[in-house]
């Protein structure tokens, strides 16, 4: 090997998920990417994998994360394989009129640089596939439960902004930061030739499933593309989720906060891992 021609596909090994498929052979109608990392409450990362089960998206990529922790775990004196926890996903619905791509991870990139990498690798693969549009779906964090969450648009362009503004419950992101891949990707297609959408729904950000605003935005889509997405499961968890939530505001604050200082002890006296260096 010519280390001094050595290029990131050389390090970066994509696999190939379904059998036969040639990228540069794919011919996407009209592709649009939604994708969802993890991030605030998950919600853009349930509502992408949610979509992509409902639909029956294929799996045809996966990518290596290569900015994770430079840790090895060992399980029974063997070197576990946690790659594919860090990796991306993308997964492929066939349309009538246009082609979707589900873009979605359990984790981030831990530094702005392994941001900025992954974006631009990202986007150069979407450039290849003729992607339209990237929609990146996320959560506008709130200190509370949120039973009717509004949807936060921000766009590349005015015109595909006023497109989302249009469909019932979306309201305009009047300023703020979205860190992670879901502001990076979007606010950097434009140079791929590529429109770049954010969808940030509100949600508790302490918690790490809020079905009622993952279904928020999915409830948008569905709208904008007309697609068809049954809903009922998130529904259902919202209802028993407001259930537990209206227990718990019906126990008197003293009390409740003796059983969250004695769930937090218990905590403290789990034993902690080992580590070796």
């Amino acid at each position: 090997m010519n280390l001094e021609n050595l290029k990131l596909g050389d390090l970066l090994k994509v696999r190939v998920l379904k059998k036969g498929i040639d990228i540069d052979k794919l011919d996407l109608k009209r592709p649009v990417v939604f994708q969802g990392f993890a991030g605030i409450g998950n919600v853009g990362l349930v509502a992408v994998d949610y979509m992509a089960t409902k639909l029956k998206a294929r799996p045809i990529l996966q990518i290596p994360n290569l900015d994770i922790p430079a840790v090895a775990l060992v399980e029974d004196g063997v070197f576990a394989n946690w790659f594919d926890s860090f990796s991306i996903f993308l997964h492929l619905m066939r349309g009538d009129n246009r082609d979707y791509l589900f873009v979605s991870s359990y984790t981030q990139p831990f530094t702005p640089l392994g941001s900025n990498l992954i974006a631009h690798i990202l986007l150069h693969l979407m450039q290849k596939l003729s992607v339209e549009t990237i929609i990146s779906l996320g959560c506008f964090g709130a200190t509370h439960y949120v039973k009717s969450p509004k949807v936060y648009v921000s766009a590349t362009n005015k015109k595909l902004l006023e497109d989302f503004l249009s469909i019932e419950n979306v309201v305009p992101l009047r300023g703020g930061r979205i860190s992670g891949l879901n502001g990076t990707i979007p606010l950097l297609a434009p140079q791929y030739g590529i429109e770049g959408v954010s969808l940030l729904a509100e949600g508790h950000s302490g918690i790490t499933f809020n079905p009622r605003s993952s279904k928020a935005i999915i409830d948008v889509l569905c709208a904008k593309y007309g697609l068809k997405v049954d809903t009922s499961f998130l529904e259902k968890h919202a209802e028993k989720m407001e259930k537990e939530i209206k227990k718990e505001e019906a126990v008197p604050p003293e009390i409740m906060r003796r059983i969250m200082t004695s769930l937090r002890d218990e905590r403290e006296r789990e034993p902690t891992e080992t580590y070796y260096t």
